[in-house]
């Protein structure tokens, strides 16, 4: 009676691994070679500009800071996060630079942080153009200071750092789209010999007749090269 599934010999996977080696070869350089051309030649590079502000306690202010001042410094934070991201400073970007853009897509490459416990924002633009993503993000900035006075009633917004121009891409990830690449290749060439081992029913070896026949072989009739046999 024959087993119900077929077992699995861990010494026969490993030797079809090695078998196949030079498929998985095969498959890690196509996959990496397309990866890195696409990445490289049909993908356009993203690159972000970044300017750090900060939010400074008011003139006559007390020298000291207190646990409810650093409690309404922070709140501040947020609020001038929120702030930048209003059609009010966007706009007035868009229309200040002339830009051909909605104040959706601008907000949706915009981004704004702020350190933990810390009155220092950072505001980050990204752009395909670097010059444009270093113009629009100093534009941010200048607006955030003009209307903080207004909307929050603070003069103390400070640009510590403006945008410089970026000079490296942020996207895409060449070295990690290449890993990726790699990784995938390997799994398919993995599994492409696995199945092609699957779908293979021919007999190749004496373990495969005993596994499914139940009987031992007595004997096997070796195989002679034409060049090799001796004729008597």
């Amino acid at each position: 009676m024959h087993d119900e599934y077929d077992e699995i010999d861990l010494r026969e996977l490993i030797h079809l691994l090695l078998a196949g080696w030079k498929w998985m070869v095969l498959f890690v350089l196509v996959a990496v070679f397309l990866s890195g051309y696409v990445t490289t030649r049909m993908i356009e590079p993203v690159y972000e500009a970044k300017s750090t502000l900060f939010i400074g306690k008011e003139s006559d202010s007390i020298a000291g800071i207190s646990l409810s001042d650093l409690q309404i410094d922070n709140q501040l934070v947020v609020d001038y996060q929120e702030l930048i991201k209003t059609r009010l400073v966007t706009q007035e970007v868009i229309d200040d630079l002339g830009l051909q853009t909605s104040v959706d897509n601008l907000v949706e490459r915009l981004s704004v942080s702020g350190i933990k416990d810390s009155r220092f924002i950072h505001i980050s633009f990204r752009d395909t153009n670097p010059e444009l993503a270093t113009k629009i993000t100093n534009a941010l900035s200048l607006s955030l200071v003009q209307h903080a006075e207004d909307i929050v009633g603070a003069e103390n917004v400070v640009i510590v750092d403006s945008a410089i121009l970026p000079l490296h891409p942020v996207e895409p990830n060449i070295y990690m789209n290449v890993a990726i690449a790699g990784i995938l290749g390997l799994m398919l060439a993995i599994f492409l010999i696995f199945g092609l081992h699957m779908l293979d029913n021919t007999l190749k070896r004496e373990e495969d007749v005993e596994n499914l026949l139940g009987i031992p072989v007595l004997g096997v009739v070796p195989r002679f090269a034409e060049d090799k046999r001796t004729e008597k």
